[in-house]
């Protein structure tokens, strides 16, 4: 979520949000009410996304490598960090690997 809203801040196209979870998605795309133990946060995440245009893209599980990483890199460290212009060295080996190409019309 603060990852979207930093996004928001910088950047004025379109917000592309890749997940290997059909389910996240959808509960971000759907009208519904989210009733799950994470239903604060999507909702949350549909206040922020209601002026932007929102592309929801789903990637497979070997493309997410990365989110995965930091993911872990946040669990061990106890820490949540924002990186401009270079990634973390923990990534640094996975992101041409996860490189997942958009082109915008």
């Amino acid at each position: 979520m603060q990852g979207m809203a930093l996004a928001i801040q910088h950047c004025e196209l379109p917000i592309i949000v890749q997940s290997d979870s059909s389910v996240a998605l959808s509960a971000l795309s759907g009208d519904n009410l989210s009733r799950s133990a994470y239903g604060h946060l999507v909702a949350e995440i549909r206040h922020l996304m209601v002026d932007r245009v929102f592309i929801p893209l789903k990637i497979s599980r070997v493309q997410n490598r990365v989110a995965d990483r930091l993911a872990l890199y946040s669990r061990t460290e106890s820490t949540t960090v924002v990186w401009l212009g270079r990634g973390p060295l923990c990534v640094e080996d996975l992101l041409p690997l996860d490189c997942n190409p958009m082109h915008m019309e």
